[in-house]
């Protein structure tokens, strides 16, 4: 496995700015007291703007997925680390083949595929990307690949294609656990 290439992006602009855009955000049913107060619970102050509807934001996952593919080979496994989808949208097609794996909690089993293989292995965590006023994210884009070559440098691969979103490179402390660890098995005795 040859060691890890990181980079964190802040995507900083709506991709169809200066365009309307019909909303595609559902509000719960408040109906009663109890409702208003299940509501509450998910409320927060972030003063991450929200940039992406739902479709938008699978369209990210789908070009970055295409781009992917056309900068690292045919051969190359995505996961695609992400929060719970809309239930009212279809993936994109590229999604859903057999190479990519969406999920959470993901960076283990990229990693433990990483060590497996020898062809890339790219991990994308999009899972910090806001989709509406319940979001805790920070529009955060993470991205991890191994087994690729060491230039261009990842952040070469997608900043010409995340232009739109005017996405500049970030600090992200997650990144260590890439290059460093292994993954830890527990037992549970009973």
């Amino acid at each position: 496995m040859k060691s890890a290439q990181t980079c964190s992006l802040l995507l900083q602009r709506n991709p169809d700015h200066n365009q309307a855009i019909p909303c595609s955000a559902r509000n719960l049913p408040l109906f009663e007291s109890q409702d208003y107060a299940r509501r509450s619970v998910y409320a927060h102050d972030n003063p991450a703007p929200v940039l992406v509807n739902n479709q938008q934001y699978y369209t990210l996952l789908s070009t970055l997925a295409r781009h992917i593919w056309q900068s690292c080979g045919e051969q190359t496994r995505l996961f695609a680390q992400v929060r719970m989808p809309s239930i009212d949208l279809a993936l994109p097609a590229n999604l859903l083949d057999p190479r990519v794996t969406m999920g959470a909690h993901l960076w283990r089993e990229a990693l433990f595929w990483a060590r497996q293989i020898q062809t890339p292995v790219v991990w994308i965590s999009a899972e910090h990307i806001r989709r509406d006023l319940w979001d805790g994210g920070d529009n955060r884009l993470q991205i991890a690949s191994w087994n690729t070559a060491e230039t261009p440098a990842i952040t070469e691969w997608f900043l010409p294609d995340l232009d739109y979103f005017a996405a500049q490179v970030c600090t992200s402390p997650v990144h260590e656990q890439f290059t460093t660890s292994q993954p830890k098995c527990t037992q549970v005795q009973g």
